[in-house]
């Protein structure tokens, strides 16, 4: 019946023989009525519920009685959005009865709790009687009892209500807190991190949260934030918990469970920043704050919780230095933000440089000396990541800094790249030096070069080496992003760099390699071939598609006197197809009309169009390839070409042969990654021996 009603509804909601507003209603009606009585016909009652209730009520009655394990697995399979709403309800209450008399491992019974909870709201769970007891879930000395509690907490996260309901219990909140900061158990302290966030976003003061239809919309109260960041004995607790200096209030804790939690606090204070920036920037509670010598939550934890002279908790202080700069980084972007900062800054690098953290990390970097020759080892390489992490997000503000920095971190990674031949192929290879190189604004490269101090050049091509060649694929590519189409009138920024001058520069940078390294093509597509050396091929291949899909472009003679008295000019095209350094003619404007013309057009592409290795080039018809090394390799270079076919495709220079390379393309591209049909019969034949 409620098929027929649907199918004979019109587009006014009325039956299509019902007469006109009394037609409409009690088609209305009827059909309400009848989707009630089927929904509710619908509902379905598991076969193996009586077993468990049944047996959760024996071990009420003696609690020394076993699970009844077979029903309790079954029932959890049975439970879904077709179960009656009254039964997950009462097994939730059942299972809170029973766990506290429980004598062994609740695991079994707590999980079933879960799958229940899935069914219900927070509504649900707030009408159970007896009502539930959150607190004493969340303070029990077990970890399954308190995943199940967290699962029922996080129910309130779908609705602001329900989140100011949770807010409004200081005690449940502070318990929640402890929970998370001083449990020893991971699984525990990630599910309460989850559920204190997505209850703080639910809660956050510009979240809107859809209730229905778009016009019940609720929008979060902040009550959560207040009683975290407010309320003393809760926000005390972010200190005293993770504080070395204060034992008194967390005895319980040793040193080792305290620097947990400071990762763990480390961890959410990054995500608070990126939503709140004032709840951890400005004094919340002065009382809390002065007595651990801070200003606020931020300060506390970057630089008094942690005890630097602990190697692996330094590791963690600067990762959080790298994640807190992310929040608000202008990339390159020039715009000012809508907040006050320093010029091409943001809050969070601010608040490192005024702490004096930001130059205290680059001081690690360009003077190792600095650190424990011991600890050295272990913090280099979260050093250099903040090095690599801010020379990408801040581009502007490192060409502000001064020529003797810039010079510097130009020089040490120079120092680093000075090593053997056969290191690159066989030893360690600097790769935090390489990833800091490819984060480095392209125009300083450029202006490096004018002085012969551009790191780049040092970079080998030979022997293969998969860091070497990702180094020269980001460098070569480009940004990330052209904004605007190529022919779009260009405004050229005041910045010492945006997205524009670092597309001209990747272009620059990428023929004056190419002009002291003219055999670089012919080594690579060598190695693209190489399946003992699968990562190495893979780089090798994604250098030539980064190159063909490179978002260059070009800069005017107007364009170039525009910028003529920036320290980071850039060459205008004219002036650029006279340099000596970028070889000689006219340079083709994009990377997919570089690989066609000399030393690429002789190298890469007959590279590309010439069919994929297959197993019967190998003994044993490829059984020594658990990796599917050479599926992996074809799989990329198809990809490649299939990106120079729509690069050429789209573009609008015309030369002779350009028609045959293009049919070519084509052809290759319908012959898909493992070649003609000729290949694909005798690689089958090669599997078959």
């Amino acid at each position: 019946m409620v098929e027929y009603v649907l199918d004979n509804l019109n587009d006014d909601g009325c039956l299509t023989d019902g007469e006109d507003g009394e037609g409409c209603a009690l088609s209305v009606y009827f059909l309400s009525q009848k989707v009630k009585h089927h929904k509710k016909q619908s509902m379905t009652t598991p076969s193996s519920y009586a077993a468990v209730k049944s047996n959760l009520d024996a071990i009420l009655a003696d609690p020394s009685t076993a699970f009844d394990e077979t029903a309790i697995e079954k029932l959890k399979l049975e439970l879904t959005e077709q179960t009656a709403s009254s039964i997950p309800a009462s097994i939730l209450a059942h299972i809170s009865q029973v766990l506290p008399v429980l004598q062994y491992d609740p695991t079994l019974l707590t999980t079933l709790g879960i799958r229940a909870t899935a069914f219900l709201k927070f509504s649900d769970l707030q009408a159970l009687d007896p009502p539930l007891n959150l607190l004493a879930g969340i303070q029990a000395p077990s970890p399954p009892v308190n995943l199940l509690t967290l699962s029922l907490l996080a129910k309130a996260n779908r609705l602001p209500s329900d989140a100011a309901i949770i807010a409004g219990d200081s005690d449940l909140v502070a318990t929640l807190v402890e929970l998370w900061l001083s449990t020893p158990n991971t699984e525990v302290a990630q599910a309460a991190v989850e559920v204190l966030w997505s209850l703080l976003e639910v809660d956050h003061v510009e979240t809107e949260t859809v209730i229905g239809s778009p016009q019940n919309i609720a929008a979060g109260q902040g009550l959560l934030w207040r009683r975290i960041f407010t309320d003393k004995d809760v926000y005390g607790l972010l200190f005293s918990i993770c504080s070395l200096t204060n034992t008194e209030t967390t005895s319980g804790l040793s040193k080792r469970e305290k620097t947990v939690a400071q990762g763990r606090l480390l961890d959410f204070i990054v995500k608070v920043g990126t939503l709140r920036w004032d709840c951890i920037t400005e004094p919340q509670v002065p009382e809390v704050e002065a007595e651990y010598r801070s200003k606020s939550l931020l300060e506390f934890a970057a630089c008094h919780m942690v005890d630097t002279s602990d190697v692996l908790m330094h590791m963690t202080l600067l990762n959080f230095f790298r994640e807190l700069v992310l929040i608000d980084a202008p990339g390159l972007k020039t715009a000012s933000p809508p907040h006050k900062v320093s010029p091409f800054s943001s809050r969070s690098l601010d608040f490192v440089i005024e702490k004096n953290l930001h130059q205290r990390v680059l001081g690690y970097y360009l003077d190792p000396s600095q650190l424990d020759s011991i600890n050295v080892t272990f913090l280099a390489s979260p050093v250099m990541a903040y090095v690599a992490q801010y020379a990408q997000l801040y581009p502007n503000h490192l060409l502000n800094s001064p020529r003797e920095l810039l010079d510097k971190i130009l020089s040490r990674i120079h120092k680093s790249l000075g090593i053997p031949s056969a290191q690159w192929a066989h030893g360690d290879v600097p790769l935090g030096d390489l990833t800091i190189l490819s984060s480095l604004p392209r125009v300083m490269l450029v202006e490096a070069s004018r002085r012969s101090l551009n790191p780049l050049q040092a970079v080998p091509f030979n022997p293969p080496n998969s860091a070497c060649y990702q180094t020269l694929a980001r460098v070569f590519h480009g940004p990330s992003s052209v904004s605007g189409s190529l022919n779009e009138a260009i405004i050229i920024s005041d910045a010492p760099t945006d997205v524009f001058k670092e597309s001209v520069a990747a272009r620059i940078l990428y023929f004056t390699y190419l002009n002291e390294h003219a055999n670089l093509w012919q080594c690579v597509v060598t190695a693209a071939d190489i399946v003992a050396m699968k990562d190495t091929a893979l780089a090798a291949i994604s250098l030539i598609g980064a190159v063909i899909t490179a978002n260059w472009r070009t800069m005017s003679t107007e364009d170039a006197q525009h910028i003529s008295s920036s320290p980071f000019k850039l060459p205008s095209e004219e002036d650029l197809n006279q340099q000596p350094s970028t070889g000689p003619g006219l340079l083709p404007t994009s990377g997919s009309w570089a690989v066609l013309t000399p030393p690429a057009l002789t190298t890469v592409l007959p590279y590309l169009f010439k069919p994929p290795l297959s197993y019967s080039n190998f003994v044993a018809g490829g059984s020594g390839d658990p990796e599917n090394a050479v599926w992996k390799l074809a799989t990329a270079k198809y990809d490649v070409l299939v990106d120079l076919h729509k690069m050429l495709k789209d573009s609008t220079a015309q030369v002779e042969g350009f028609a045959d390379i293009v049919r070519t393309l084509e052809q290759r591209i319908r012959d898909g990654p493992q070649g003609p049909a000729m290949q694909v019969g005798s690689r089958v034949e090669a599997l078959e021996l």
